[in-house]
């Protein structure tokens, strides 16, 4: 195994231990938590407020005994999951070991420790945010159509574990259109990957459809009774704070993606934030719901930090 491997697998261990020692054991499970879990016993394609996949973990944690140790191993597995999959986004973007290790530390000191708390779809959603935005990378670096629908797939079992998943590729669509990677709407590959997306997720639009599209009246709902008290200045600091300690390497990120010339074929990631912050802003969403944006600009600012102090420490 290299060197590098054993440095992350230090990181996922670390994540673990830090799962399980943050919540005092005198807590019970969050109230949410027990809503998740009772799922396991309704067998469906989809329940009022989420789509399916997280009733399957569940069901999971039912058959391994719905003991307190499982509840929790499922949501840090998942940040774990995380973490290891932004090591190989620096890796797929040719960063050093300090990259790596900046990117690991900073999502492992991050929201994420709150969010892996918790057995809800979040912690899922997060990771599958990541894996369809390092499927479009390889892609790009590639152009071998498999990662197009390698990244359909990820973004269909998104949709049927949280429908707010969405909301990345709505910020990409335009993105794309805004930079040479525009050319991606050329290819029928596109076009068929969009129709596999469709079958993946049309068992949970027919059980929407036998069951009146419970989800709209979910969303009203949620409109009427939370998001009208969301403050759009609340939700902006949230953004900073969820991975304050490493808010620079983010800026840093972001700054790459429109001045580092090996960084140009990806632009599209600077004005897929902007976009989808914009969306997220106009429907009043819950700062959460943009978490799943950040960890792969860590990645690219942490590539940058490395090139910096690699040329630093030569020049010294």
């Amino acid at each position: 195994m290299k060197k590098d491997y054993w440095i992350l697998f230090l990181f996922i261990i670390a994540k673990f231990v830090l799962q399980y020692s943050l919540i005092s054991p005198e807590y019970e499970l969050h109230r949410d938590e027990y809503l998740h879990l009772d799922q396991a016993n309704h067998s469906a394609w989809g329940y009022l407020s989420v789509p399916p996949v997280n009733s399957w973990i569940a069901w999971i944690i039912k058959m391994l005994g719905n003991s307190v140790f499982w509840v929790k191993f499922f949501p840090a597995l998942l940040g774990a999951m995380t973490i290891a999959l932004a090591w190989k986004v620096v890796e797929e973007l040719n960063g050093s070991l300090f990259a790596k290790m900046l990117t690991a530390l900073g999502i492992l000191l991050s929201v994420l420790l709150r969010v892996n708390m918790l057995f809800q779809p979040t912690s899922l959603e997060i990771f599958l945010w990541l894996c369809l935005y390092y499927s479009l990378i390889k892609y790009v670096n590639s152009q071998k159509v498999k990662w197009i629908y390698t990244g359909a797939v990820i973004f269909g079992i998104g949709i049927l574990n949280q429908y707010n998943i969405a909301f990345s590729v709505l910020g990409l669509i335009p993105a794309f259109l805004l930079t040479e990677q525009r050319k991606i709407f050329m290819l029928s590959h596109v076009y068929w990957a969009a129709l596999l997306v469709l079958i993946i997720v049309f068992p949970n639009l027919l059980w929407q459809y036998q069951n009146h599209f419970p989800v709209i009246h979910h969303m009203k709902e949620l409109s009427e009774k939370q998001l009208v008290h969301v403050d759009r200045m609340d939700f902006m600091k949230s953004q900073i704070l969820f991975f304050i300690g490493v808010i620079f390497v983010i800026v840093t990120g972001w700054g790459a993606l429109l001045l580092y010339k090996p960084f140009e074929k990806f632009r599209f990631f600077f004005w897929s934030y902007i976009i989808t912050i914009i969306l997220f802003l106009f429907f009043k969403a819950k700062d959460y719901y943009a978490i799943g944006l950040y960890p792969v600009y860590i990645a690219f600012g942490a590539v940058i930090w490395g090139i910096y102090l690699k040329k630093d420490g030569e020049g010294s």
